[in-house]
């Protein structure tokens, strides 16, 4: 009886090891591992984002390094960076071991700022191994600062002597959508200053009884009465509307007490270096399939002229006609607007930046003129405009007087409805009211007839005049970002473009010399939400600019390089058309 159950006990037993044995193949969360589903749940209340759909944070398996960086790498939205991490030379062997599109994750996580791994004393990540608790702990401050938009990956890729790409990420938000901020209250007026209380006090009650926010202050024995807080812009419309009332005042700043809170992000850039000193390549403008009134995309445009590298440039209207100066070739195509400005390009890479003045002239073979107001545009009116084969195949429809030349000799002159040919080898021009009477009068069939134009910079300098007497290429923007090392002047841009974020592209030049190309992605949440002029301003700050002009933005922000759009334009149908683009190319 004994030796039975003695047998049977031993049975027991064995069966027992015989389980622990098959059951110790299968990982579970112990106090020496992080579970998966722990891991999961805790970084993305750290994050202060709702899981994913699918997410494991049930998950009892031990969650491994490897996997970490790649949760932790696409809860911030970092992973649109696999494509432009570098994984040659990292300094840990056991990279060696894993597949490729492992690789690219660690070095990703490798080259965060902060990094989110480090190798230990011998310099081994141990990829494949659980994560620890004390280790988890430690992350979690890394996350933590990430989650504050404390976060940042930079690199630079130097394909060319003369070219360097440089590739930024920064900042993270939890919200998919930024809060619009408002222009911070922190500017006072003053209205006056008294040694009499009561003088003071009676001003003040005046002031609020037309309904301003009036205080009183006792400094350096004056009582003075001020107004505010306002914005900038709000304490100068007051400023003139107390002067008409008899209240003369002057503006006080606070100090910045009420200022709108950091920006956290996330912002992506593409940035261009071009060193243009004996450079085997060449800069110019190209309009959208060689005419006005056409749209074409930046890579298509790119592709069609064989260039290295390609960005949008002007603005333009729906139907694709280039707004503000337009210069290709040294063929003035589009005249400047009043308050935009400028980048003009030389056959020697050279550009200039700022506002141009435009006279432009037609003169008949008797000596007799007329000023040209418009080139490749709608009449306004009393005015002529000239049309060349950048046009189009044909002039607008529109009421006035047509002159066709062709080869500097006038071949027609009367009055048309327009959609008249326009010759390749020539031009038309078009007069309304007094300008349509001087052709009539003055423009003769079988006379010679020809247009001069010239553009001069406002802030006329000898280098900026001879550069802009060399210009083969030029185009139209703004603000003007810097001029002469200093930020702005912005000028009247619309409010939307300067103080809201949005996708930005920039041409500019640094203090060494060398062609900065700019492109911040927006409008796409967890990959870059813009910037605002003012914050842009700021970032380029980092490339220590001279010179920089502000282009067409938006939808339009296409960076092309060597056969690839790089970076992502914000309109969800993809790469949207545009009228103009600056191109690099081999020489």
């Amino acid at each position: 009886m004994g030796r039975r159950r003695s047998r049977w006990l031993f049975g027991l037993l064995t069966f027992i090891g015989f389980l622990v044995i098959l059951t110790s193949g299968t990982p579970t969360a112990s106090a020496s591992s992080v579970s998966k589903g722990e891991f999961l749940t805790s970084l993305y209340s750290l994050l202060r984002l709702t899981p994913p759909q699918g997410a494991e944070t049930k998950s009892t398996v031990p969650v491994t390094r490897l996997e970490v960086a790649k949760e932790v790498i696409k809860a911030l939205s970092y992973d649109d960076l696999l494509s432009f991490v570098d994984v040659e030379g990292l300094p840990f062997p056991e990279i060696r071991t894993l597949k490729p599109e492992d690789r690219k994750w660690v070095a990703l996580a490798v080259s965060l700022n902060p990094p989110l791994f480090r190798g230990d004393a011998r310099g081994n990540l141990n990829l494949t191994q659980p994560l620890t608790p004390q280790e988890w702990s430690y992350l979690k401050t890394t996350i933590q600062a990430y989650a504050n938009g404390n976060i940042r990956f930079y690199r630079e890729k130097y394909f060319h002597p003369h070219l360097t790409l440089a590739i930024k990420k920064w900042g993270f938000s939890s919200s998919l959508i930024p809060k619009e901020e408002t222009p911070p209250r922190e500017y006072l007026l003053q209205v006056g200053a008294y040694e009499e209380r009561g003088r003071a006090e009676r001003i003040k009650d005046w002031l609020t009884e037309l309904g301003y926010p009036a205080k009183l202050y006792e400094e350096n024995n004056l009582f003075k009465v001020r107004v505010g807080p306002y914005s900038q812009e709000e304490a100068n419309t007051v400023l003139k509307r107390l002067e008409k009332q008899g209240f003369p005042s002057y503006i006080l700043r606070q100090g910045g007490k009420n200022a709108v809170q950091d920006f956290t992000g996330p912002v992506f850039s593409l940035a261009l270096l071009f060193d243009p000193i004996d450079a085997p390549f060449h800069l110019e403008v190209s309009l959208a399939n060689d005419q006005i009134l056409d749209r074409e995309k930046t890579s298509a445009i790119a592709r069609r002229h064989n260039a290295l590298f390609a960005l949008n440039a002007s603005f333009f209207t729906q139907a694709g006609e280039p707004l503000g100066l337009l210069m290709v070739n040294g063929r003035v195509l589009s005249e400047p607007i009043d308050g935009w400005y400028n980048c003009g390009i030389t056959a020697q890479n050279e550009i200039v930046f700022g506002e141009v003045k435009f006279k432009a002239e037609v003169r008949t073979e008797q000596g007799t003129t007329y000023p040209l107001r418009g080139i490749n545009r709608m009449n306004a009116g009393n005015e002529i405009v000239l049309y060349d084969r950048f046009f189009g195949p044909k002039t607008p429809a529109q009421e006035g007087v047509e002159c066709v030349v062709k080869n500097g000799v006038v071949i027609q002159v009367g009055q048309s409805q327009g959609n008249t040919p326009i010759p390749a080898n020539g031009f038309i021009i078009h007069g309304a009211k007094e300008g349509a009477q001087w052709l009539l009068q003055n423009a003769i069939p079988g006379q010679r007839m020809r247009v001069k134009i010239g553009l001069y910079p406002r802030i006329e300098t000898p280098q900026d005049l001879e550069k802009w007497q060399k210009a083969k290429y030029a185009v139209s923007g703004g603000p003007l970002l810097f001029w002469q090392g200093n930020p702005g002047p912005f000028g009247q841009f619309n409010k939307d473009v300067v103080s809201k974020r949005h996708p930005r592209t920039v041409i500019g030049e640094t203090q060494d010399g060398k062609i900065l190309f700019l492109v911040i992605d927006g409008r796409r949440a967890g990959h870059s939400m813009g910037l605002t002029i003012p914050e842009l301003v700021e970032e380029l700050k980092n490339y220590r600019i001279k010179n920089a002009l502000n282009l067409d933005g938006g939808g339009s922000s296409t960076f092309y390089l060597e056969g690839t759009v790089l970076n992502w334009p914000s309109d969800f149908s993809g790469e949207r058309k545009v009228s103009t683009a600056l191109l690099l190319k081999k020489r």
